[in-house]
């Protein structure tokens, strides 16, 4: 089995000391001060191609800057690179994706004045001048898919006249209008997302307007169906992504709940297949409000998918929430919450920014300019197995993660008829097969993207299956430090170190953070803080910092301060040889 890279942790509080077992999620929190003005939407990808998940934003310097920010790796960015100048004032929406299919990942960006912006990528980190499309009305929503089944994408926007407009890619890297599909009279579409649903390689959409929730299932020629799902009067937000790990997009919801203003509601759509859809409530949380940006992630890397959305609480402190998935479909009812600044968020997006194999997220912030890191730090947890019937549960590697070769996977099957075989399939093609109800093995695989697909069948003749699209890179991950709630921990050095000393340590507040400090023999060497002239953005949790240390014994002491005026502290002797 691989493990996530982590270093032990000794957990001190500011009495003694303590060891804990971290089996809950751990973040460690970072803001990133370089700007992302108006920013409201952020997408993710590899734009130069180094095996390296990068961000983009829709904002930056100026709100009509698209901002490229390319990562280093190991939970770090490097400054801003504009892509270019929206056509209007305000970005609502963009979208990472190869538009032309040369190889290459473009950007795309939502203008609310009624156009969409297509930079088409160099594939070094580099842009060419934009094309602009003018919308046929007022733009709210926007995603990107094969609508015509042609292998080219194209654009799909909700506007506020109840349309979702579809456009269709044309020569010269431009787009044309190719149908318009009424959803809902009166009722602005606020959201719009592209997924398979039915499993047969046609591209469906999943639509929001601000009557309800509607599933379009797609004809491959542009025509779309739509099917009112059920009706929100207090609709949040909506994502597809697969909860289940079948193959087949979801729809997730997001929601208010009518009787309580703080009440954050989530359902799912679950993809059946043959243009059926499966409804279920997830939960009904009453400590956090109506959350947008919904997603499906395995967070804990269990092989359970959880799900994550950005809300703020009542106290009016927001961040991203964490509802764990349990094997047998349920989810937990109420959040662990990772705050990180007051006031709202804009858009959110998961991905493994350190390649640690475990999913991190990226969270701008356009009321304070910035961009919030969250670099997931909490151990792997054991694998799960599904009480479902019928499923396939993957613990390795995670879905969306990066990974070295030789690709570690370990899964296992569920059936209430016994289970004859499971396989492995790699970008399309059986390389592994037991006949087992689970297995643990390593695949040679080259750098670069690819497919799992790992297939069950039974004695029935039945066969179903877990999907997973990963990343395979050369190099050494970061490392990240977990740290419970309520507490601070040194995870770096771990007794004896040469100079300099790599110090990494973290804390976990329920409440906003303010400044994480370094002490070093009662001298302060690093103070990250997020208050600027009175006013407290926040955001940074941990320390990472390399200190040229003489031989002999030093005091190490950690301190998270967080707007509440509560301390969280860890203390640790390092000796330098």
């Amino acid at each position: 089995m691989m493990f996530r890279m982590f270093v032990p942790a000794l957990a001190v509080l500011a009495g003694g000391t303590a060891l804990f077992a971290q089996t809950m999620p751990s973040f460690e929190l970072s803001r990133d001060a370089y700007p992302a003005y108006s920013a409201m939407s952020i997408a993710q990808g590899d734009f130069n191609g180094d095996g390296k998940a990068d961000v983009v934003e829709g904002g930056g310097k100026t709100p009509t800057t698209i901002t490229l920010r390319l990562g280093n790796g190991d939970g770090t960015f490097q400054a801003p690179i504009a892509v270019g100048q929206a056509d209007s004032a305000e970005v609502a929406a963009v979208a990472a994706a190869d538009m032309n299919g040369d190889g290459k990942l473009d950007v795309v960006a939502l203008c609310i004045g009624g156009t969409f912006d297509v930079f088409y990528g160099n594939g070094d980190g580099t842009f060419q001048q934009k094309v602009s499309v003018a919308t046929m009305y007022s733009p709210l929503s926007m995603t990107v898919g094969n609508y015509y089944g042609d292998g080219m994408l194209g654009v799909a926007v909700g506007d506020e006249n109840g349309n979702v407009e579809v456009y269709k890619s044309v020569g010269g890297g431009s787009f044309s209008i190719g149908n318009t599909v009424q959803v809902s009279t009166g009722a602005a579409v606020s959201q719009v997302k592209a997924g398979d649903m039915n499993d047969d390689g046609v591209v469906d959409l999943g639509v929001l307007t601000t009557k309800g929730a509607y599933v379009l299932w797609g004809d491959n020629k542009g025509g779309f169906t739509p099917v009112l799902l059920q009706a929100y009067s207090d609709g949040a937000d909506l994502n597809v992504n697969d909860l289940n790990q079948d193959g087949k997009a979801d729809i997730l919801v997001s929601y208010g709940c009518s009787d309580s203003a703080a009440c954050a509601g989530m359902d799912v759509f679950y993809a059946q297949g043959n243009g059926k859809t499966m409804y279920r409530h997830l939960f009904s949380d009453g400590s956090v409000g109506a959350g947008s940006s919904p997603w499906a992630a395995d967070v804990n890397g269990d092989g359970i998918a959880d799900v994550v959305e950005q809300t703020s609480t009542p106290s009016g402190v927001m961040g991203i929430f964490v509802w764990l998935g349990h094997a047998d479909g349920s989810f937990q009812q109420t959040a662990q919450q990772f705050i990180s600044a007051p006031g709202s968020a804009g858009g959110l997006v998961p991905g493994d920014w350190n390649r640690d194999g475990m999913i991190d997220f990226a969270q701008t912030q356009p009321g304070y300019g910035v961009t919030e890191f969250y670099i997931n730090g909490g151990e792997r947890a054991p694998c799960a197995t599904s009480s479902i019937n019928q499923t396939v549960t993957v613990c390795v590697p995670v879905d969306g993660a990066y990974v070295p070769s030789p690709v570690m996977i370990e899964a296992n099957a569920y059936d209430m008829a016994p289970v004859t075989a499971l396989q492995e399939y790699v970008d399309y093609k059986l390389v592994y097969s037991k006949h087992a109800t689970s297995f643990s093995t390593s695949l040679e695989e080259a750098l670069g993207p690819h497919s799992l697909v790992t297939k069950a069948w039974d004695a029935q003749g039945n066969s179903y299956r877990s999907d997973r699209n990963i990343t395979v890179f050369s190099g050494t991950p970061g490392v990240a430090c977990p740290a419970a709630l309520g507490a601070a921990a040194i995870c770096l050095p771990e007794g004896t170190s040469g100079s300099p000393v790599h110090v990494l340590a973290n804390g976990y507040t329920p409440n906003v953070p303010t400044a994480a400090q370094l002490y070093v023999d009662g001298k302060l060497v690093v103070n990250q803080t997020g208050c600027v002239n009175g006013s407290c953005s926040g955001g940074t949790s941990y320390v990472d910092s390399y200190q040229n240390l003489t031989a002999g014994t030093h005091d190490l002491v950690f301190k998270l301060w967080d707007a509440q005026g509560k301390t969280y502290v860890a203390q640790k002797t390092v000796t330098v040889n």
